[in-house]
């Protein structure tokens, strides 16, 4: 019997199988580079240790420019599947507080946003009043409403009214839209913000639950209004939080950040079976070497 034909294949497939697992591991050891005296030893440290900051931003670069690119993400939050989480998510939100009795004040004091409301209502009310008053200068609206007065008495039932009235407020119309603009300045402010005061403290002594009704009342439709604010919102600024996050900066600082032994058990438990397969491989074809060359000769 010639126990080459056996042994031979035998040492091939552990001489292979061997080889290839000592190659996978040089791939992450050693860690560092090794020296005898002043001599670097080759092949240290290992490939995957001395290419990391490479690697890191090869991978970056894959995930950031292909995998999570603006297309892709917008995709998926403007998705079928993400509408209907969120639609789930809202409506259970919304129906829990609709059956709430706790005022405005109330909840948001509960979640610590009731100083930065008040905060908001206090800003908008010293500059609402002073804005509106100018766009409805800027608006005409002292001009309109003259032409509604005169269009008004022109109709009146009175001869005398309808006929003298009309004309006596085109002959002075100049001096009545100053005298309203002035009124519009002098006026307008305090009172809108007096307005927004006597709304808003109505808002926050009022149930939650009695406001959220209302709205649903008054906008059955408020889940497509919703979304479509959603929509509009990632359609017009998801490509400048995106380029604010920096997905490929973030994946190349966290894989920097890994030590190698954690790095090592990362790819391994991606890897395993493939670089098992590779060692077995390499098993297989020492094993048809060694066969092939008893053979052969």
């Amino acid at each position: 019997m010639n126990y080459e034909l056996i042994t031979a294949p035998l040492i091939g497939a552990a001489i292979g199988t061997v080889t290839n697992g000592i190659a996978i591991r040089m791939l992450f050891r050693p860690w560092k580079a090794v020296y005898i005296g002043k001599l670097k030893v080759p092949f240290t440290p290992g490939l995957i240790p001395k290419e990391k900051p490479r690697i890191a931003r090869s991978i970056a670069d894959v995930i950031g420019n292909n995998l999570l690119d603006d297309e892709t993400i917008r995709k998926t939050l403007l998705s079928d599947d993400i509408k209907t989480k969120i639609t789930t998510a809202l409506n259970q939100k919304i129906d829990s507080l609709s059956e709430s009795t706790q005022t405005l004040s109330e909840l948001l004091d509960t979640k610590g946003f009731m100083t930065v409301v008040d905060d908001k209502e206090k800003s908008l009310k010293d500059t609402a009043g002073s804005s509106i008053a100018k766009k409805m200068i800027d608006m005409n609206v002292a001009s309109s409403l003259i032409d509604f007065a005169e269009e008004e008495l022109s109709h009146n039932s009175n001869p005398l009214i309808s006929g003298f009235a009309p004309k006596a407020i085109s002959s002075a119309r100049e001096s009545l839209i100053k005298k309203i603009n002035d009124l519009i300045n002098e006026k307008a402010p305090s009172l809108i913000s007096s307005l927004i005061d006597n709304e808003y403290e109505k808002l926050k002594d009022k149930p939650v639950g009695e406001s959220i009704n209302y709205l649903k009342e008054k906008f059955p439709d408020y889940e497509e209004k919703l979304w479509t604010l959603y929509s509009g919102f990632i359609g017009k600024y998801l490509t400048t939080l995106l380029k604010g996050f920096n997905i490929s900066g973030i994946v190349e600082q966290k894989i920097n950040e890994f030590e190698l032994p954690e790095l090592e058990k990362l790819i391994m438990d991606i890897a395993r079976k493939e670089l098992n397969a590779l060692v077995a491989l390499g098993g297989l074809l020492g094993f048809l070497m060694g066969f092939l060359n008893v053979f052969l000769g």
